[in-house]
């Protein structure tokens, strides 16, 4: 009888951790067939997974291949897009502990060279431009970042200068509007206190202190360390990619690092480490006041459990992060092709993990390439019409030259004047629109040819009609 007693102690004992066991391998059973699925069904080339709970690695694991052929693993470099600001925050929160940073001082006590157009009497502070609040417009913003051909030579700085001079959209701390451009100036910053180069800084101050050996904030080094392009998406298929980077991009989307240094980066924000003191890293998980969606480098969703969490795009990488505190749970992902109009549908990725995590169904969002097709349609139907148009006006003996010459200059005008009214109308420089949606921009200028060469075409038929119609009077 003691026996059996024994037995059925020991039993009531380990059974919670077998199911803890089974439980763990359906997850990770159920990881592995959602991302497979995920990839196959969204065309992506490559990826990478890591989750953490509790302190421990629960999952890890890589699909696909590099632009090169090699294999990813957790250990393969990609672009992390704007999953570099959050490490920017870090590096500021730090500088503030230090004495060297005030938080709610005027930028202009650090980059005097800066300056900027305000109707307001308040000035920008570094709080405004962690809290993405300093009433520089995204347009704006977008106009000196994601820039390929920079000089690698002080390139913060000459952004920076570039950017000088700007006017703002809104009084500084009163309006959320994301914009790179904040942490541009926030890099600059870095530089201009640390007296180091920004990449020196986080090298030496935050990546090698959490054993982020795989991670960079400079070209040169993400060469050194697996850099290669990644891949465009053309109609939702993977293009390999010409590997275009921007110098002075590091602070805020250019930074390049691993899924493990990743995963190493978001348990130090779970745990804490000697980087801060407590209170430090604290305010850099807290979320924003007065119901706002930014705080110091971090993303919280508008409803439900509020986590920090941060999404990243270069034109060829995407990548996302999060962590929840109180259940100290978090997760990265990296993959290796991006579209804009494909956003949506790789957030459901994440989100998949997320439900996965809580015991819940994930769902896939569909990835819709409607735009493009409509897109192509459009062009395509305008070629048939302009084509059918100029076959009518050579094969008419006579014309209307009123209308002819109106139906040339309408071909022109639309030609010259349709990058200005989209750019207008999506409030976005067209820069950014190549950069991010490179198969719409090839469409777009493919349609502009068109209509200047139906409209300057149009304009050769009439003169040449004109001519001959004189001779045959002459005669």
């Amino acid at each position: 009888m003691k026996k059996i007693t024994l037995v059925l102690f020991i039993f009531l004992l380990v059974a919670p951790s077998f199911a803890a066991a089974a439980e763990g391998h359906d997850k990770t059973q159920q990881i592995n067939t959602f991302m497979k699925k995920a990839l196959e069904d969204y065309q992506i080339p490559g990826a990478s997974l890591v989750v953490v709970h509790k302190g421990q690695t629960i999952f890890q694991d890589s699909w696909g291949k590099m632009s090169d052929g090699s294999p990813v693993t957790t250990d393969t470099t990609f672009l992390i897009g704007s999953v570099s600001k959050p490490l920017t925050a870090l590096a500021v929160m730090m500088l503030a502990e230090d004495g060297k940073i005030k938080l709610d001082e005027p930028i202009d006590s650090y980059l005097p060279s800066f300056t900027y157009q305000t109707d307001s009497t308040k000035p920008i502070t570094v709080r405004h431009l962690l809290e993405q609040t300093s009433g520089i417009s995204a347009y704006d913003g977008l106009q000196v970042t994601d820039q390929a051909g920079r000089d690698q030579k002080n390139a913060i700085t000459k952004a920076v200068a570039q950017l000088s001079g700007v006017k703002l959209r809104y009084v500084p701390g009163e309006v959320y509007e994301y914009n790179s451009a904040n942490y541009l100036l926030l890099g600059a910053l870095i530089e201009q206190v640390s007296k180091q180069s920004f990449s020196q800084f986080m090298s030496t101050q935050i990546f090698s202190p959490l054993g982020m050996n795989n991670t960079s904030a400079d070209y040169v080094s993400a060469v050194a360390k697996g850099y290669v392009p990644g891949y465009e998406s053309w109609f939702g298929r993977p293009i390999a990619g010409d590997g275009g980077y921007d110098h002075a991009g590091a602070p805020y989307g250019y930074m390049s690092s691993s899924a493990s240094d990743l995963a190493k980066f978001i348990t130090f924000m779970l745990k804490g480490g000697p980087l801060l003191t407590e209170q430090g890293h604290k305010q850099l998980q807290m979320p924003p006041a007065d119901g706002r969606r930014y705080g110091f480098g971090w993303h919280f969703p508008r409803s439900g459990e509020k986590y920090p969490y941060h999404t990243g795009a270069t034109p060829e990488y995407k990548s996302e992060v999060f962590f929840i505190p109180e259940k100290e749970l978090g997760a990265v992902l990296v993959t290796n092709k991006y579209h804009e109009l494909e956003a949506l549908a790789y957030l459901s990725m994440m989100e998949g993990i997320r439900s996965i995590m809580n015991g819940q169904n994930p769902e896939l969002a569909e990835m819709n390439v409607n735009a493009q097709w409509i897109t192509l349609g459009v062009v395509l139907l305008i070629t048939m019409v302009c084509v059918w148009s100029l076959i009518r006006l050579k094969r008419k003996a006579s014309i209307s030259k009123k209308v002819w010459m109106c139906t040339g200059a309408l071909s022109v005008i639309v030609a010259v004047g349709l990058i200005p009214l989209l750019t207008t109308i999506l409030d976005v420089p067209w820069g950014a629109v190549g950069h991010f949606m490179p198969d719409i921009e090839f469409l777009l200028y493919s349609l502009i040819a068109i209509l200047a060469v139906q409209g300057l075409v149009t304009f050769f038929f009439i003169a040449g009609k004109k001519g001959g119609h004189k001779q045959k009077m002459n005669a």
